[in-house]
């Protein structure tokens, strides 16, 4: 057969345009750890859902999924984003009432991550960890790339999807990406994505013949190959004609640009 690797916090800088945030009164410089490792100085700014955003030495704004931090920071935001003790207390509402005792809906990752928990990786330093479909998120849109180092057109469009992958995560925290390789072992495959900064997750080398959700049909073995699809699997954008022609990944982006109106 992701994650850059899960995205570090440089990689998902996203400017903010229109959304005025005000620091709070303890915001400074400090230095915040994602799960892979990756490290960045930056001011906590809010947590919005399930998203951090920090502001850097240079003014930029970061926005990095909560979920993704390491366990630390996420003590570090909650205590953050915790009521100020003059703050208004928030309305009381009936225990007996049903808002009261009505659970928080449950993220919904959708039908693909949901078959692949258990089965996912993302780069951790210079090895691969397990990664959860809860850790990912809630993702409306997956884009699954089935490549391999030793394939040179391969190695040729990777640069460009990680490219493209940084900004439109920025943009789109609901869209994510799979990598199902084709390497000849896991260490090949770990070498691949760490060489190229893939940040996104990808599907456990020993599972890849098991994750028969994203098995493709005979005439789309080749790589590169991108499939674009809603996270119930629905299919939208191929790198492959119904009749087996070749059609390339780099179309299959400007599918996934045009469904996301970018």
């Amino acid at each position: 057969m992701r994650y850059p690797a899960y995205p570090s916090l440089r990689t998902l800088v996203c400017l903010l345009a229109g959304l005025t945030l005000g620091s709070p009164a303890f915001a400074k410089l400090e230095t915040w750890s994602s799960f892979d490792g990756a490290k960045i100085q930056a001011e906590f700014v809010s947590r919005k859902g399930d998203y951090v955003i920090f502001k850097s030495a240079d003014g930029s704004r970061l926005m990095h999924p909560y979920a993704k931090l390491n366990e630390a920071d996420r003590t570090r935001v909650d205590a953050f984003a915790a009521p100020l003790a003059d703050d208004p207390a928030p309305p009381t509402q009936n225990a007996a009432s049903p808002a009261a005792s009505a659970p928080a809906p449950a993220v919904k990752s959708g039908a693909v991550l949901s078959a692949l928990d258990g089965k996912l990786v993302a780069v951790k330093g210079k090895a691969l960890a397990p990664i959860s479909a809860a850790q990912i998120g809630s993702v409306r849109y997956l884009a699954v790339y089935y490549s391999a180092h030793w394939c040179p057109p391969c190695r040729g469009f990777t640069p460009r999807l990680v490219a493209a992958y940084q900004e439109i995560k920025a943009r789109h925290p609901e869209f994510e990406l799979i990598f199902v390789s084709s390497d000849q072992n896991a260490s090949a495959m770990q070498g691949y994505m760490s060489e190229y900064k893939m940040a996104w997750p990808a599907v456990r080398f020993d599972q890849r013949n098991s994750a028969t959700i994203l098995r493709r049909p005979g005439h789309e073995s080749g790589i590169p190959n991108l499939v674009f699809m809603r996270a119930d699997g629905k299919e939208l954008s191929l790198s492959y004609k119904p009749n087996g022609d070749y059609r390339g990944p780099d179309n299959v982006l400007a599918d996934i640009r045009k469904e996301l109106k970018m």
